[in-house]
């Protein structure tokens, strides 16, 4: 009978313990809820961890090497997993999840917070959820089967380290986070006690590929490409910021046309927001994001040119444009049409 190591009982079990907690804890405040007082809901996941760590160190002090006990805990890794992942998968098919309120959807992408734009992205095509949830549940279902457990790995892998990336750059939560970190680890515990036979495979098995005829410093040549040739091209192409201390939002403080003042946003035709964007894009925006002029601009030292592409038939604005000071402020000056007009913005920070 071999011998199980002390280290692989022990991270056997409270991997166990650890993925059937984070499962029933998802799954009785996502269903159970409605039953169970709050205050009770994690006592039975937190007893399920309990005793799978007990018995991990009661395992340790027996010193017993039944195959059929650690096979045991090994089922659970799978089950639990497999069991979370397909629910997951599910509650996407019938609209449990990536689902957006109406409210929301009329809000400005910049006022979002970034779990609300990564629901508000997710939840913008339901057949990609679906994609999604096959996904899920096709690696669910392989990962219970013996002779698919590792195709079933390899198809949650991608998946799970997607979500737990997510879940982590755009900042859905830190229960969020642990939930699939925990998911993550018990689909990655099936590779590591499967590595020798995933070494051989992947790195000592010789393919069935002919060998090309090159020497082995075009061939260093060509693999490098892929590295060297892309960046040639973007050195090639230029930066698009052309003018990165102009780029970005600005509000308009005060318009005087024909020498007549007139303070932003008093009428729907008022100009409100100016934005200079890469690629030297422009935009007017007159009190509401549906009234919009778009145009590049021209900059060459202080003086400014700017055409309207949408709509096409707006006079252009041709003047001198102030430096940006440390306050943000900047002042165009110049003539629209017929008109001459002169703009104080005020340069907004976004926030990071």
């Amino acid at each position: 009978m071999p011998k199980i190591s002390i280290f692989k009982k022990f991270i056997t079990c409270t991997l166990a313990g650890l993925v059937i907690y984070a499962s029933a804890l998802r799954i009785s405040f996502t269903f159970l809820r409605a039953w169970i007082p709050l205050r009770f809901i994690a006592i039975p996941p937190f007893l399920l961890l309990a005793a799978a760590v007990i018995y991990a160190v009661i395992w340790l002090f027996r010193k017993t090497n039944n195959p059929a006990t650690l096979a045991f805990w090994q089922g659970l890794i799978r089950y639990g997993v497999a069991f979370d992942l397909a629910c997951f998968g599910w509650e996407k098919l019938f609209h449990l999840q990536l689902v957006m309120p109406q409210n929301k959807l009329d809000m400005p992408l910049s006022s979002l917070p970034s779990q609300d734009l990564f629901w508000v992205f997710f939840s913008h095509s339901y057949p990609f959820a679906c994609i999604i949830a096959a996904l899920q549940i096709l690696g669910a279902m392989l990962l219970l089967f013996r002779r698919t457990r590792l195709v079933g790995a390899f198809v949650l892998l991608p998946v799970l380290a997607n979500i737990l990336l997510m879940d982590i750059f755009y900042d859905i939560g830190i229960s969020v986070v642990i939930h699939a970190s925990i998911m993550l680890s018990g689909t990655l515990y099936f590779l590591f006690i499967e590595f020798n036979r995933l070494k051989e495979f992947f790195f000592v098995a010789k393919d069935q590929l002919p060998a090309l005829s090159f020497s082995k410093y075009v061939k260093m040549g060509l693999r490098l490409s892929i590295i060297y040739i892309p960046i040639l091209l973007i050195a090639m192409h230029g930066n698009p910021d052309t003018d990165p201390q102009l780029r970005g939002k600005y509000a308009v403080k005060q318009i005087i046309a024909n020498k007549a003042i007139s303070s932003a946003g008093c009428a729907d035709s008022s100009l409100t927001r100016v934005y200079f964007e890469i690629k030297n894009g422009c935009v007017f925006e007159f009190n509401s994001p549906q009234r919009r002029w778009y145009g590049t601009y021209k900059k060459q030292h202080d003086s400014l040119q700017i055409k309207w592409r949408t709509p096409a038939e707006k006079p252009g604005f041709t003047g001198v444009l102030s430096p940006v000071n440390n306050n943000g402020t900047i002042l165009l000056t110049g003539t629209m049409g017929s008109d001459s007009i002169k703009i104080t913005l005020q340069k907004i920070k976004l926030p990071h």
